[in-house]
């Protein structure tokens, strides 16, 4: 990994998500992962069987990560005139679930998120019955 000197004069980040990554400099390795089961509906209620979550029953948990191919070999060469990498100015808005923003070297980024948003609307009869 190419080691160099990062030299960030401002970053402005709004939000940072779940499992995201904000790094200024080097790094050997950065690996995200994130898992996520939601249940929304309009009116919080509990019941007595929730929380036990068994996984097996929802694919998207099981399935291995897709990964990329490894390198095929392709040959390059850098050659480096400054020794810092050097930033004036970043603005993120947002890094989601499982990103990365990076001003530095990286010899292995890698990321895995899933999600499972369950939406329990009510149905326009029940709303009426309960006025």
């Amino acid at each position: 990994m190419l080691k160099r000197i990062s030299r960030l004069r401002l970053a402005k980040v709004n939000a940072i998500g779940i499992a995201s990554v904000f790094q200024a400099g080097d790094t050997n390795e950065i690996d995200m992962k994130t898992k996520v089961f939601a249940v929304q509906r309009p009116i919080a209620t509990y019941r007595d069987d929730e929380g036990n979550f068994h996984k097996k029953e929802y694919q998207v948990f099981q399935q291995p990560a897709v990964m990329p191919l490894p390198e095929t070999g392709v040959q390059s060469a850098f050659c480096h005139e400054m020794p810092s990498i050097q930033v004036r100015s970043v603005k993120v808005q947002g890094l989601s679930t499982s990103s990365v923003f990076q001003a530095g070297s990286a010899s292995v980024v890698l990321g895995d998120s899933r999600l499972k948003h369950i939406r329990q609307i009510e149905s326009p009869n029940s709303q009426s019955s309960r006025s």
